[in-house]
């Protein structure tokens, strides 16, 4: 009998874990709906890091980028319930969160996503501008980062992510230490 609860135990730290990935590829994907898409570089900086690791940067440099599972790490099963620390690598992701004042050089190109043009004043963020039109662009409001993590966005994706992670068939296989 113990070591049927010994496995189902093991089994079932393993299928936490799984949906604990899928909460965070949902999570990953909303943030890049939210977020800012000018080349896709900043989008595809997401990173589901287990506890001790560090991001790697951009993975593409071009389009709105896709998370799936092969983009999280399969983490060890912890008590203290902390087993993901999401981050973005990007080299600018303190500016795209708009955490810092806007020091770059204008985009040059096709943004990736719809702009809204103003006027961007010296020191401001990225998402701080005035007016209707000026040579100025941002393509995510200046409070996204805020208003993906309090304005329900973040909830919703856990959950969404959770249920479909605990959903999915489980990838023990059979069940073991029953026969």
């Amino acid at each position: 009998m113990a070591k049927d609860l010994k496995f189902l135990v093991k089994d079932l730290k393993a299928e936490t874990i799984r949906a604990a990935q899928t909460a965070c590829v949902e999570i990953m994907n909303g943030l890049v709906k939210a977020g800012p898409g000018y080349s896709g570089e900043f989008s595809s900086a997401w990173y589901a890091l287990p506890r001790g690791d560090s991001p790697g940067g951009p993975r593409s440099r071009s389009g709105l980028y896709k998370y799936d599972l092969r983009n999280v790490p399969a983490a060890r099963f912890e008590t203290s319930g902390m087993w993901y620390t999401i981050v973005n690598g990007a080299p600018h992701a303190d500016v795209a969160m708009d955490l810092t004042p806007y020091v770059y050089e204008e985009f040059s190109g096709d943004a990736i996503k719809k702009q809204t043009r103003g006027f961007r004043l010296k020191n401001a963020t990225r998402g701080d501008l005035s007016g209707t039109s000026g040579p100025n662009t941002q393509t995510a409001p200046a409070d996204w980062w805020p208003t993906y993590g309090v304005g329900g966005a973040l909830n919703k994706d856990l959950a969404k992510g959770f249920r479909t992670g605990f959903k999915a068939p489980p990838s023990f296989g059979t069940a073991r230490g029953f026969g």
